[in-house]
């Protein structure tokens, strides 16, 4: 996510001079002939790249709502997906002397194990589906040594899904929690609840990556932006005696639109690993560092991400 308040014109460069260059050829090879051999009769009205520049408007105000509808709606399914790890971590949370059994009274040396092992899975769950969601190596975040167990770590490098399987073990591990008397007055009815509310979050952000916006406006909309640097370079030598300067004047037009376009290209992928998207690593490692320190009062975590060339990933 950018969160620098300009955006460095350098970094433009790489992304679209090619594209210039290309409707630079385009519109000199229109151009060139009309103003070098007087060719007016091949010239046309300013009516249809003025008609056409409204038809490509109305199309990218419906491409950039919609690219920024996705976005909002991939920030907010991470967010709810942090407050379903913080949750856990409320629940399972207990100070070392009170891994006691409510039925019995005694002390439970196996809830112990597996209450905190339940916390570190859950925050080890959020850095592996990020993984998955940009679609990256699962198991490649560092910290996943001091987050799950050897054996289990191992054994998700052979799943077909690792954060889901993540969220099967979590519930195996719950269930013997809570026959070891951890959940009091209706606890285990709101673990519950939250592992059924992590598996839905979960479905819709898969479903959000897996449905990509209709191939129809992304595609016709490129064309149509092509089509108006052709009429305005058809247009300026004549109607407007532009000369030569129809060239840079066609290319700054179709550059504009071109630019509004790709905002929309790269906000309609919130989970693309770039600049642009949902900075799931920085909420990640802030959730992890928070759960940390107030569960186990952990003092050696990991740095909080800073900004990278002014955005946070």
């Amino acid at each position: 996510m950018v969160v620098e308040k300009t955006i460095k014109f350098r970094r433009l460069i790489p992304i679209i001079w090619k594209r210039m260059l290309k409707m630079a050829l385009l519109s000199a090879i229109i151009v060139v002939p009309i103003v070098y051999f007087d060719l007016r009769q091949f010239t046309i009205t300013m009516q249809a790249p003025l008609i056409l520049g409204t038809a490509i408007s109305i199309f990218l105000g419906f491409r950039t709502n919609s690219a920024y509808d996705r976005w909002f709606q991939g920030r907010a399914l991470w967010g709810d997906i942090g407050g379903c790890t913080r949750n856990t971590a409320l629940l399972c949370s207990r100070n070392k002397e009170a891994y006691t059994n409510y039925k019995t009274g005694k002390e439970s040396k196996l809830a112990a194990i597996v209450m905190p092992r339940m916390i570190k899975r859950s925050i080890a769950l959020m850095w592996i589906f990020n993984k998955q969601l940009k679609d990256l190596p699962p198991l490649e975040y560092e910290g996943l040594d001091n987050l799950l167990e050897k054996e289990e770590k191992e054994s998700l490098a052979h799943s077909v899904n690792p954060s889901l399987q993540l969220l099967f073990n979590q519930g195996r591990d719950f269930r013997i929690a809570n026959s070891e008397g951890q959940f009091v007055d209706g606890e285990h009815f709101e673990f519950v609840a939250i592992q059924r509310e992590m598996a839905l979050l979960m479905t819709r952000c898969n479903g959000l990556k897996n449905t990509r916006f209709p191939t129809h406006y992304t595609y016709f909309t490129d064309l149509f932006v092509w089509l108006l640097v052709a009429l305005l370079s058809m247009s300026l030598p004549g109607e407007e005696s532009a000369g030569y300067w129809s060239i840079p004047i066609a290319v700054l037009i179709g550059w504009i639109f071109s630019m509004i376009e790709g905002i929309g290209n790269f906000m309609d992928h919130p989970w693309t690993n770039n600049r642009n998207v949902v900075p799931m690593d920085f909420l990640t490692r802030s959730h992890e560092i928070e759960i940390r320190s107030f569960a186990f009062g952990d003092t050696d975590l990991p740095p909080a991400f800073e900004p990278v060339d002014g955005a946070l990933y």
